[in-house]
């Protein structure tokens, strides 16, 4: 009972956070998107957790697509969104990108070619909520999400320290076969 309660308080504090991005989506939301109040937080989620993310998606009218991004140790995790300008562009594209306990970062409009940076200090599961909106419920809109996670290489000292630590071992053993 209290996982269902903690769900039901993350997908209302997700739902917060986007909707709080600005007056115009709060209506939009509420008006045109009525099945989203007290709807399961799993059932947002489009498809498992992974740690990579390549998604189009057609707009019409007005969308909120979440997605689950999930890493297995510490790194680094970028996430890009364009809109497409196909065939006409995106009246509103918004990103938020959030563990649940924070929010991590909020944008309006696209976040460029480099994208948004995150350095993860371990492991985290993670949620990228993207609004968007066209321009006419009968003329469709384009957007690409991108999200990549880099995990962070063995430092070369490290490598270093445990080949001469195991030099050391070898060094040993031989040692102690020549007795």
């Amino acid at each position: 009972m209290k996982v269902k309660k903690f769900k039901f308080a993350a997908l209302a504090s997700l739902l917060v956070g986007l909707v709080s991005m600005s007056a115009a989506h709060a209506e939009k939301v509420q008006a045109e998107t009525p099945w989203f109040e007290g709807v399961p937080f799993e059932s947002l989620v489009k498809g498992p957790a992974s740690s990579s993310l390549n998604a189009t998606q057609f707009v019409w009218g007005t969308s909120l697509s979440v997605s689950a991004l999930t890493t297995a140790s510490a790194g680094q995790l970028t996430v890009r969104l364009t809109d497409v300008v196909w065939p006409e562009a995106l009246k509103s594209l918004s990103l938020l990108v959030t563990d649940l306990n924070g929010v991590w970062q909020k944008i309006e409009g696209s976040t460029g070619a480099d994208g948004l940076v995150f350095d993860l200090s371990g492991p985290a599961n993670l949620f990228v909520a993207v609004f968007a909106q066209s321009d006419s419920k009968y003329v469709p809109g384009l957007y690409n999400l991108q999200a990549s996670f880099s995990p962070v290489p063995l430092p070369a000292a490290a490598w270093l320290l445990l080949s001469g630590l195991g030099g050391l071992a070898a060094f040993r053993r031989k040692r102690l076969l020549d007795r």
